[in-house]
């Protein structure tokens, strides 16, 4: 192969910053092209060493490349990582685009006029400082600085409240939204594609909400579906799920208070129960004063301080995710395999409130009551005795059972035979005959 034609790659090379200098006072004289001829060069690599003539004088002439990364402002860059870590404290977004704006900021205030705070410096910057774009891993409150005198003074009422209740009467109340398209942010795709794009019906945007409620011994009442119309849509909807409307599509004080009517006042065995507690949020439809009043005709109410449901409602910590997951599974195998209606231009329509309420009736049945028992353990409401325990108390509970067995046979053997014989006429006579006899 000829290394001489037009066509072979050309390899890259590096030049010192004394060369690179040498090339930049060439190309005054001489002009661009020539010092690019003279020099071996692109003329756009001249250009570029001509803009950074002040940084390649400051650094040391034997160096090719700037690859020590030290910051040429570092009253900016540290006033900066400052300003970004004292937002991250507050748990406030920070981007790349808030960094450069945020950086020519500080160098206006601190009159440094050549800098630019381009996007390969914001890289270089971060790199420095060991910060990098991450995944949010939550979203929701801040915790209120005495969460945790919150968390214990919340704990001690629990105890008193759930104090000789039955677990199955102890439930935690909660609003999920869902929206009728839940695409994934990720897919697979060929390395290189600039294009990945997802099908949907377009209604990511939709939503209604999925009022969930569990009881402490793994139980479930039946979701509450709200879906955001004027009236209840028509269609035959599955026996677990109860399906109303209103304009928002979201839980307010009427919803809360028909809820209570309909579902937990007619939850299982409630109808025999003396005492019950019901927790929730302090969500503002949940802790107006009607609401309250009806909620105390039925159980005690147990209201979570505000800013503290990431760690004190059960189903936050334990089911709302998996339910979650459950639906988005179901709604791409509809979109995969699922009957598809279309409009006249030929876009997919929405699942209807019929297929919708069917894959929360399944979802929500597909929730286990480990699950559930675990976000009230975590809560630290409910303590649930160890598997060993269980099995200690169950063996206790067999030999009791054995030993009255043993002592009933033994009464039996014991009782004299004329009385068992006056026991065999009283039960081989007729009514007639044990009439007369008395």
């Amino acid at each position: 192969m000829d290394l001489n034609c037009d066509n072979a790659k050309k390899t890259r090379k590096s030049y010192p910053n004394h060369r690179k200098l040498e090339a930049v006072s060439y190309a005054e004289k001489y002009g661009n092209a020539a010092a690019a001829k003279e020099f071996g060069t692109d003329e756009s690599n001249i250009r570029r060493w001509k803009k950074q003539k002040p940084v390649i004088k400051a650094m040391n002439p034997k160096k090719r490349c700037r690859r020590s990364r030290k910051e040429f402002w570092p009253e900016l860059e540290s006033q900066l990582k400052t300003w970004i870590i004292s937002r991250r404290n507050e748990n406030r977004r920070v981007s790349t685009t808030g960094i450069r704006l945020k950086a020519k900021e500080l160098a206006k205030h601190l009159k440094i006029n050549d800098f630019k705070g381009s996007k390969c410096w914001c890289f270089l910057f971060m790199k420095r400082h060991n910060l990098s774009v991450r995944a949010v891993t939550s979203i929701g409150q801040k915790l209120p600085k005495d969460w945790e005198e919150k968390m214990a003074v919340f704990g001690v009422f629990v105890k008193n409240a759930i104090n000789g209740v039955n677990f199955e009467h102890i439930g935690n109340m909660d609003e999920v939204s869902i929206s009728f398209d839940m695409p994934s942010g990720f897919t697979v795709e060929t390395k290189g594609s600039t294009d990945v794009r997802i099908t949907t019906t377009g209604n990511e945007k939709c939503n209604f909400t999925v009022v969930l409620c569990a009881t402490a011994d793994g139980g479930k009442c039946k979701p509450l579906v709200i879906f955001k119309r004027k009236t209840i849509p028509k269609g035959v909807f599955p026996k677990g799920v109860v399906v109303t409307a209103n304009e928002k599509g979201w839980v307010d004080a009427d919803m809360v208070s028909y809820w209570l009517e309909n579902i937990w006042r007619k939850r299982k065995n409630s109808f025999f129960c003396q005492k019950s507690v019901l927790i929730y949020d302090s969500a503002r439809p949940h802790i107006t004063e009607e609401v309250k009043e009806k909620v105390k005709k039925y159980s005690q109410l147990a209201v979570i301080p505000g800013g503290l449901t990431s760690k004190l409602q059960p189903l936050d910590l334990s089911v709302n995710k998996s339910f979650k997951i459950k639906m988005r599974e179901k709604w791409e195998d509809w979109m995969v395999n699922g009957y598809h209606s279309f409009t006249k231009s030929g876009s997919i329509k929405r699942a209807s409130y019929a297929e919708v309420c069917q894959w929360i009736d399944e979802c929500w049945s597909e929730v286990t009551a480990d699950c559930i028992k675990n976000g009230f353990k975590a809560a630290n409401i409910c303590e649930y005795p160890t598997e060993a325990l269980t099995t200690v108390i169950s063996r206790a509970t067999d030999s009791e059972e054995e030993s009255e067995e043993e002592s009933e046979d033994q009464i039996e053997s014991e009782i004299p035979e004329s009385f068992n014989e006056l026991f065999d006429l009283f039960n081989t006579e007729s009514d007639e005959e044990f009439d007369g006899f008395n």
